[in-house]
């Protein structure tokens, strides 16, 4: 059992459901949040506190340089997008920069067709990659990791997941098959869901079906961060909920509250591996035998953890009383 992760979930409660169309997602509330004080990531560069360039004048698709030029932390969330320079990019693991400090982070491209600069530096859209290509750029970062080879994805697995989300969407696919223009293509599509969901008192995150079926469980640890997160966490379930959403499917509402209960509790009682992040604090990697996660522990406090259903498993669809129960087992790799 890993401590920090356990204590947190095990305060969280399971608030109001909110729907739309295919897509439910069950707000996640909690009475107290992280004491730890930092910028999110789109702060810091519009306050232009934050630079990210590629790692050389040649740059490097695996890992980009970023500068914290502010007198506080900045947390960027495994899974947001970074725009321009040579080729868009998304973060494989949720990172903690200290203040002032320069850190080569690990990412994964989003924009296969392109190699050239647009700008000098990264910007943001705020987006973040869709949860079903998220779970799957997890699960091969925390294989390779498990290997040695420190917070990198399966790079063609991504693009072979991004063309194929084109094909799903049945979308034209545009010259660099890049991430940013399917969601631009949706971007009507999406705006119909957006004010179905909101923000509640006391929410760090959400549980989301889509279908009927759990998708996965985004959780922030402070108040503030997960409401300014909130369109971008929504947006990214979306992009996965527009594949059906004319298929009309369904489930029971009945069912979906106790599912969320269970998923924290296997969560609770998952293998945790736990090793130093990328920058400050320690990232932990997850695992039962239906369901996996990541997140980043700072001081104790859990900044951010993702909780996805693992490929190939059906026990959610089922509604099943019970979930199998993996041996509470962690360790710190250093």
């Amino acid at each position: 059992m890993y401590k920090p992760v356990n204590d947190f979930l095990s305060e969280i409660k399971v608030g109001a459901r909110q729907s739309h169309h295919n897509m439910t997602l069950y707000c996640l509330l909690c009475a107290r949040e992280a004491a730890v004080d930092f910028l999110t990531m789109d702060e810091a560069l519009e306050q232009d506190l934050l630079v990210v360039t590629e790692v050389t004048e040649g740059g490097s698709v695996p890992e980009l340089r970023v500068r914290n030029r502010a007198d506080r932390k900045v947390l960027m969330l495994d899974g947001e997008e970074l725009v321009g320079a040579k080729q868009n990019r998304v973060l494989n693991a949720t990172i903690l920069l200290a203040p002032q400090s320069e850190t080569i982070i690990p990412v994964s491209c989003v924009e296969q067709g392109r190699w050239s600069y647009r700008s000098p530096r990264f910007g943001s859209e705020a987006r973040a990659m869709s949860a079903y290509l998220r779970n799957k750029k997890a699960e091969t970062v925390t294989m390779n990791l498990r290997r040695g080879e420190r917070f990198r994805s399966d790079q063609g697995e991504v693009w072979r997941e991004i063309e194929g989300k084109y094909d799903r969407m049945s979308a034209r696919r545009s010259p660099t098959m890049a991430m940013a223009d399917l969601y631009e293509s949706c971007r009507e599509s999406t705006a119909d869901y957006l004010p179905a969901f909101h923000v509640v008192s006391n929410q760090v995150g959400m549980a989301v079906f889509i279908d009927g079926v759990f998708v996965g469980i985004d959780i922030l640890g402070k108040f503030s961060t997960f409401e300014k997160t909130f369109e971008k966490l929504v947006n990214s379930y979306v992009m996965d909920a527009l594949e059906t959403a004319h298929q009309g499917k369904t489930t029971a509402h009945s069912s979906r509250r106790a599912i969320t209960s269970k998923v924290l509790q296997s969560a609770m009682e998952a293998k945790v591996e736990a090793r130093k992040s990328v920058a400050l604090g320690v990232d932990f990697r997850l695992e039962a035998p239906d369901i996996h996660g990541a997140g980043l522990e700072y001081d104790q406090y859990i900044l951010q953890m993702s909780i996805f259903q693992k490929n190939g498993q059906a026990s959610y669809r089922r509604g099943s009383s019970g979930m199998a129960s993996a041996s509470r087992r962690s360790r710190i790799v250093h």
